[in-house]
């Protein structure tokens, strides 16, 4: 049977999101990443790939927060 919510490592999820799996350990050191849903192994957390596009939807600076307002220039 086919898995339709694979489970995701640090790269697959970087690659994702555009950004550099170091920015995801250090999320998830800070306590910013939701709880993975596979620890079995200790030093490679997984997620599943519902669990990261809900992250993903839900975070501050991608569309999560308003856009700051532009500064008067006086005209």
């Amino acid at each position: 049977m086919p898995d339709d919510d694979p489970l995701l490592g640090y790269r697959e999820m970087a690659e994702r999101a555009g950004i550099k799996p170091g920015t995801l350990r250090s999320y998830r050191a800070q306590g910013r990443l939701p709880r993975p849903d596979d620890e079995s192994v200790p030093d490679r957390p997984r997620w599943r790939a519902s669990t990261f596009e809900a992250w993903m939807a839900s975070r501050p600076g991608h569309g999560g927060r308003p856009p700051k307002p532009k500064p008067d220039d006086g005209s």
